[in-house]
């Protein structure tokens, strides 16, 4: 194992760590207090979200949003100072994590789409608490390609909550064939009775992509390799570099609904002894590409169907009925209390039922969990999970951590926690068969363990992860699934720290890590950087903000993109990293309404043009973008 990198780390590390304490406590004098004024003003509103209780729910924890003009530019998910992400330069398509993790749910998986910050799962719905309605609406255009469109409505009448989001985007791209239309729509609807014997969750996903997939430059360096003092990237004719495909697209589309009806249980005298619920879920996934051009090497004279024409499709739904007896229900709150104990536990069955690849699964998980808080500054986490049955027998996952806190005033925490998970990989590495890629794969189960410690003060937070990794199963440069015999491991260091004063804002999200095995394709630092300042002009009625955002990651080979599979990649030959990219934005806010123009990679084509994150896909060259937020709250 290559030390190096680890001492680079560490040493790394400790230096971060004393400039958050620095910080932090710089911070404590500076940050502006919420009063009885500002929780009347047009800039505040006391509008709270907390998570939306998934299956296995927990204890709520709100956060409220912030209706600052802080980052009123950064509407793409991608742009956010907290996202570090190779993406295939255009906004709506896929996009993958450029830190290292192993987020999977104990249970069945077909496929994972690269669309995480795009495509809605229930864990991304939020619950909100509104008195007694919250809207909001954001539009931004991008000159003569794109435009992105979200709309928030939050609504309480009596005992009824419910919530409407909206995105959609639409950019016609700037290579050939690059056309992205994208929508996701969410809705959620939460009732309890006034006595709080009886209660319901509701929650409905539908995420539509319609996308030319152009699989990228056939040849990077006619892009890279140009003479910056010769070639301009404005009058440049883009349109003039061949692409690998010229014909194909992609349509995924996925549904997913979400019921819980919970009985809080109670006597007369109003005691209350637990929380039975039952909680039924579906889901449907339908994914499907097509080309009728294959004679390019991407392809590389691979046809188990057709040589002509290609049609793959991925199509499945799933149904699952999970029933559990608690003693707190899905609304309720952490809590204030020095002590209590929250445990639940229950089954989870799950029917499977799959038209391409062929296949019916029937899986039964046993689960249990536990928050515990003891002397009002320790709590405890427990989660546990046994699956039964067909593809997922004897696949297991437990969590265990704590926190202790050391000033809660100041948010002040230290933590440890710790996962193990004996997971089935993908269903679609096991068994598939398309027209340029077929395999039947009986795999070994694939094992993680992840321990990590994280500081936290304010909204500053530290964190150092320790990753192993066995039998892990990756696409390799031909599009095969493989699976590494040897274990692997991975060291990460991360923080963000958002310094806030009366004018200046610095957020910054920076992350070392560093695998042992090269296929693991990860860059040894990523980081974003944005600092911005904000007055009022004209008597105060006009805020003012005029930022700047960067972002750099050092040279690694990150992995390439198979749009027939809708999965990235590993591959040894193209590196990509070590470029600045640099955005600038200006913004103006009266009473609700904020407006802002952004410039986005703004030295592009001045140094280079080595602006590619994931291979044979560069980023949008210097682009300009207008947008309005709108904020409604009664």
């Amino acid at each position: 194992m290559n030390c190096k990198p680890i001492i680079y780390i560490l040493l790394l590390g400790t230096f971060l760590f004393w400039g958050m304490t620095v910080c932090a406590q710089e911070q404590q004098n500076d940050t502006p207090k919420i009063d009885s004024a500002m929780a009347i003003s047009p800039d505040y509103s006391p509008t709270r979200y907390a998570p939306w209780p998934a299956t296995q729910f927990l204890p709520l924890r709100y956060t409220v949003i912030d209706t600052t003009l802080f980052h009123i530019s950064e509407y793409d998910p991608l742009l956010r100072i907290e996202n570090l992400y190779q993406s295939l330069g255009i906004n709506g398509q896929a996009h993958k994590s450029m830190i290292f993790d192993i987020q999977k749910p104990c249970g069945f998986s077909m496929l994972s789409l690269p669309y995480p910050l795009y495509f809605k799962k229930m864990s991304n719905l939020k619950i909100y608490d509104v008195t007694p309605s919250f809207t909001n609406l954001d539009f931004s255009y991008t000159f003569l390609t794109a435009f992105d469109l979200r709309a928030t409505h939050a609504q309480r009448i009596r005992q009824v909550n419910f919530a409407v989001n909206l995105d959609a985007t639409s950019d016609k791209g700037y290579f050939i064939h690059q056309e992205v239309n994208r929508l996701s729509l969410d809705a959620t609807l939460r009732y309890e009775t006034p006595k709080k014997i009886y209660g319901f969750l509701l929650a409905y996903i539908f995420n539509h992509g319609k996308f030319s997939e152009n699989g990228g430059l056939q040849y990077s360096p006619d892009f890279t390799d140009r003479d910056p003092r010769h070639d301009s990237t404005i009058t440049y004719d883009l349109t003039s570099f061949p692409v690998m495909f010229s014909n194909g697209n992609s349509k995924i589309n996925t549904h997913a609904l979400q019921i819980t009806n919970y009985f809080n249980i109670k006597d007369k005298k109003d005691r209350y002894f637990g929380t039975l619920s039952h909680t039924f879920e579906f889901n449907h996934v339908s994914s499907h590409f097509s080309d009728y051009d294959l004679n390019n090497m991407f392809y590389r004279d691979r046809y188990f169907i057709n040589t002509d024409t290609t049609n793959d499709s991925i199509q499945y739904y799933s149904i699952a009925n999970t029933v559990q007896l608690s003693n707190f229900g899905p609304t309720d709150t952490i809590g204030d209390q020095s002590y209590f104990l929250r445990i639940a536990g229950g089954l989870r069955h799950e029917y499977v039922n799959a038209v391409s690849p062929r296949m019916q699964d029937n899986s039964l998980c046993l689960f249990a969990r536990t928050t515990i808080r003891l002397f009002k500054v320790w709590e405890i986490y427990g989660l546990v999970s046994y699956n039964l049955f067909k593809y997922t027998q004897n696949d297991a996952l437990a969590y265990a951590g704590f926190r202790f806190t050391i000033n809660k005033k100041q948010q002040h925490y230290i933590g440890l926690d710790a996962t193990f998970s004996r997971l089935s990989p993908d269903y679609i590495f096991s068994n598939y068969l398309g027209n340029n890629n077929f395999w039947t794969n009986d795999w070994r189960k694939q094992n993680f363990f992840k321990t990590g410690f994280y500081w936290t003060i304010f909204n500053y937070k530290a964190s150092f992860n320790f990753i192993n990794a066995g039998r892990y199963i990756y696409l390799d440069n031909n599009f095969d699934p493989i699976q590494l015999e040897k274990p692997f491991q991975v060291v990460q260091l991360m923080l963000y720290a958002p310094v806030r004063t009366k004018h200046f804002c610095l957020d910054a999200q920076l992350a070392l890590q560093h695998a042992t095995n090269k296929v693991i394709a990860i860059p040894l630092f990523a980081g974003k950087l944005g600092a911005l300042y904000t007055t009022r002009i004209f008597k105060k009625r006009l805020r003012f903000q005029v930022g700047v955002d960067l972002f750099y990651n050092t040279k690694y080979y990150a992995d390439g993109y198979n749009p027939v599979l809708h999965q990235f990649y590993a591959q040894q030959y193209i590196i990509t990293g070590n470029y600045l990219y640099i955005n600038a934005h200006l913004a103006l806010r009266v009473k609700r309404i904020s407006f802002f123009v952004r410039g986005g990679n703004l030295i592009a084509g001045l140094l280079s043009f080595r602006y590619i994150t994931t291979p044979g896909y560069p980023m949008q060259g210097r682009n300009f973008e207008v947008g309005v937020n709108w904020k409604f709250y009664d």
